[in-house]
C-alpha cells in the first residue's frame, strides 16, 4: 500500500512539475488555423521531454497581434507566438527558424466581395493589381510587403474587422493565405454571404511564418528548434500539413504551381532565410510560375 501511495505522490509531483507554455486562444471563433499551430508546438514540446522534462500549452489573454509580439519581447504573459517573421521583429525577437507551414503562407488568394470577380478575372500583372486597395491588418508585414510593391493598403489593428471592412466596400480584397482563406469565408458564409475566394490568380513572396520567444528565452527557442527538427524527421510536420482541415485541401500542392501567379520581392525576409532549402520548403522561390 506505501509503495502504490508513493508512486501516485511521484506521478502526481511530475506532472505539478511540467512546464507550462503560455500561448494565446485562438482571435475568434473562426480562427481555425489556431489548433493547426498549437498542435505543432505541442508536438514539439512532447518530442523533446527525454532532454528538457514535460511541457504543457496553456491560453494566456487573448490579444492581438501588435500587442502579442510586444509582451512576447519584454517575456510577459506570453512564451510563445507564430507570425510572418521580419528583419525588425527577428530584431526584438527569437526566431525558431523552421517554416511552420513549409513555405506555403507566401502563397496568396484574394478574399474577394463575390460581385467583383470579373475584376479580378482580368489582372493579369502586377500594375493591374496596383489599381486595387487590400485590406490587412496594421502589424502584419504583409502589408509592409504589399506596399513595397506598389499596392494600395486598408490596415485595421483587429483582424475580425478586416472581414467587415471589405464587405462594405472599403477595400477590393483581403489577401490571405492558401491555407486560409476558404476555411476563414466558409465559417463567416452566414455573416457575409457575399464574401468568396478568387483562387485564380496567386499573389506570391517568400515568407516564412515560425514560432518566436523572448530573446530571454534561449533554452525554450532551442527546444522547439530540436522538436520540430525531429517533427520533419519522424513525418509529422508532413502528415499535419495534408491531414489537418486547415491545410489539406492544398494538396496536391503542384496544382497551386499551375495557377497565374504574381510573384513580388519580400524587402523584409532575413537573409538567414534560405529558402531553397527543400527540407524546410515545399516549393523554393526560384521554382515558383508565372
Amino acid at each position: 500500500m506505501k509503495s502504490i501511495l508513493a508512486c501516485l505522490l511521484l506521478l502526481s509531483s511530475i506532472e505539478l512539475s511540467a512546464q507550462q507554455i503560455r500561448i494565446i486562444p485562438p482571435q475568434s471563433e473562426h480562427d481555425a488555423s489556431h489548433s493547426y499551430f498549437a498542435e505543432l508546438l505541442q508536438e514539439a514540446l512532447d518530442l523533446t521531454v527525454p532532454e528538457y522534462g514535460s511541457a504543457d500549452i496553456v491560453f494566456t489573454t487573448k490579444m492581438e497581434q501588435g500587442r502579442a509580439l510586444h509582451e512576447l519581447a519584454k517575456g510577459k504573459f506570453i512564451d510563445v507566438y507564430w507570425a510572418g517573421t521580419s528583419l525588425e521583429r527577428e530584431q526584438r525577437l527569437l526566431p525558431v527558424r523552421v517554416p511552420l507551414l513549409k513555405g506555403l503562407l507566401g502563397f496568396r488568394v484574394a478574399v474577394i466581395r463575390s460581385e467583383r470577380e470579373s475584376v479580378f478575372s482580368e489582372i493579369q500583372n502586377l500594375e493591374d493589381l496596383k489599381s486595387l486597395s487590400a485590406c490587412q491588418g496594421e502589424h502584419w508585414p504583409d502589408s509592409d510587403i504589399l506596399e513595397a510593391a506598389g499596392i494600395q493598403v486598408r490596415r485595421g489593428p483587429i483582424y475580425e474587422l478586416l472581414f467587415s471592412q471589405l464587405y462594405a466596400g472599403r477595400c477590393d480584397f483581403f489577401p490571405r493565405g492558401v491555407h486560409e482563406g476558404f476555411g476563414e469565408v466558409e465559417a463567416r458564409k452566414q455573416r457575409y454571404p457575399e464574401l468568396s475566394v478568387f483562387s485564380d490568380l496567386i499573389v506570391y513572396y517568400p515568407f516564412p511564418m515560425y514560432f518566436f520567444v523572448s530573446p530571454k528565452d534561449e533554452v525554450l527557442a532551442e527546444r522547439i528548434q530540436l522538436g520540430l527538427d525531429r517533427a520533419i524527421d519522424s513525418g509529422f510536420l508532413d502528415r499535419l500539413l495534408t491531414e489537418h482541415p486547415v491545410t489539406s485541401h492544398l494538396f496536391p500542392i503542384e496544382k497551386w504551381l499551375q495557377t497565374k501567379a504574381i510573384i513580388l520581392d519580400n524587402p523584409l525576409l532575413p537573409k538567414e532565410a534560405d529558402v531553397t532549402d527543400q527540407r524546410y520548403w515545399l516549393r523554393p522561390y526560384a521554382e515558383v510560375k508565372y
